[in-house]
Parts: structure tokens; C-alpha cells; sequence
């Protein structure tokens, strides 16, 4: 799991720069697709450590940001 949580976070942060970088905005869907996992990710991490209310909010907002960049 911490594997998984330390990829998704490194792909977000270097999306995240390049885009900064190069102000090349054609990477924002992947950054907005791997963003959406990255809470996807966290909201499960968070119901397994019974923290349900934080678990809720980090669903809801991936579920938002996931359709945002799909749609």
C-alpha cells in the first residue's frame, strides 16, 4: 500500500511541476485523472483506519475530480 500511495504521489508531483515548469497545460487531464486516484487511494486508506468522516470527504471529492477529467 505504501508503494502504491508513494507512486501515485510522486506522478502527481511531477505532473504537477512540469506543468509549472513549462506552462504546458496539456498534461492537466493526466494530472487531474492521477490526482482523482490519489484521493481514491487516501479515502480507502482512511476507512481501513476508521477515520470514516475524512474516508467520506476524500471519496467524494475523487469521485468530482475523477469525473471532471474523464468528462
Amino acid at each position: 500500500m505504501k508503494i502504491t500511495g508513494l507512486a501515485l504521489s510522486a506522478i502527481v508531483l511531477f505532473l504537477g511541476i512540469y506543468t509549472l515548469v513549462t506552462d504546458n497545460y496539456s498534461v492537466m487531464p493526466y494530472f487531474q485523472l492521477f490526482v482523482g486516484l490519489l484521493f481514491l487511494f487516501l479515502g480507502l486508506i482512511q476507512f481501513r483506519e476508521n477515520h470514516k468522516v475524512l474516508g467520506i470527504f476524500l471519496l467524494v471529492a475523487s469521485a468530482f475530480t475523477l469525473y471532471g477529467s474523464v468528462a
